[in-house]
């Protein structure tokens, strides 16, 4: 126990990204004419991607057909026997609000 107690005393010194990780979707801002109607990949998850459909506006997150992946190169949902994984894109503008990690 001694060492238990030890261990607990020492956690609140770990560095604050120890304890959380940074789920970034890549979420773009529809603020710039580039991003309407130009899909970006969802960064944590291969399957969707999101969609700016008016400057200004929330982007519509949107999902591949069964079997697909999202491929960034293209624009547009392959078959994951053609799907290759890539770093996401930082989109030209981020919404309102967003705190990098």
């Amino acid at each position: 126990w001694p060492l238990a107690g030890c261990l607990l005393l020492l956690l609140p010194l770990l560095p604050s990204w120890s304890l959380a990780q940074c789920i970034d979707t890549t979420e773009p801002g529809c603020l710039h004419k580039s991003e309407v109607g130009m899909a970006q990949r969802h960064c944590q998850d291969p399957t969707k991607y999101w969609l700016c459909s008016q400057l200004g506006r929330k982007a519509v997150l949107r999902t591949c057909p069964a079997n697909t992946g999202f491929d960034q190169d293209i624009n547009a949902c392959v078959p994951w026997i053609a799907w290759v994984w890539q770093p996401c894109l930082e989109p030209p503008s981020r919404p309102p609000g967003w705190v990098s990690c």
